[in-house]
């Protein structure tokens, strides 16, 4: 793992780490049927595959904290719609079980929305803008990363950590 991103991992362990909506379905799907993953069927899963789940877990396992927003949570409940009737209605009776121990940080979307880079990142991102000082976010999203660079804030690409899958299990 390159020094920079070790730098950013170890600067943020003691502050929490916040997942994005992607990979917070990730988390959810990983935790309810790793054979969904990879596979190829469900559009939002079709680019992770079972060793991009256990890298997460080990991920967040480095974090005494994790948090999450209403937003995001509320993308990820939408991107189950992508999956089978059946198994979205597990899915989602997973999903309390799943977010349950991690803490929810209420960010009202008024206060995203007059932000000048609402009408580049929208809602839910804007809002973990507002918060990425305080939590490592940690996206696959590079249009986001990318953007809150720009703004002066740091974020975690998971795409490099894929890269080397070479954090400790």
């Amino acid at each position: 793992m390159s020094t920079y991103l070790e730098s950013l991992i170890d600067r943020y362990i003691p502050k929490g780490l916040l997942i994005d909506a992607n990979l917070a379905l990730l988390y959810l799907v990983g935790s309810f049927d790793q054979r969904l993953l990879g596979d190829g069927k469900y559009n939002k899963l079709s680019k992770y595959i079972l060793e991009d789940y256990e890298l997460l877990l080990r991920l967040k396992k480095l974090f005494s904290k994790a948090v999450t927003t209403p937003h995001v949570l509320t993308e990820v409940s939408n991107l189950t719609n992508d999956l089978p009737e059946r198994t979205k209605s597990e899915c989602l009776k997973k999903f309390y079980e799943t977010f349950v121990e991690i803490d929810e940080l209420t960010i009202p979307s008024m206060e995203a929305a007059k932000r000048p880079e609402f009408h580049f990142l929208g809602l839910t991102d804007t809002a973990l803008s507002l918060v990425c000082a305080e939590f490592l976010i940690v996206t696959d999203d590079a249009r986001l990363v990318k953007k809150l660079n720009e703004l002066g804030l740091e974020a975690l690409n998971f795409n490099h950590l894929r890269m080397s899958y070479l954090l400790p299990a």
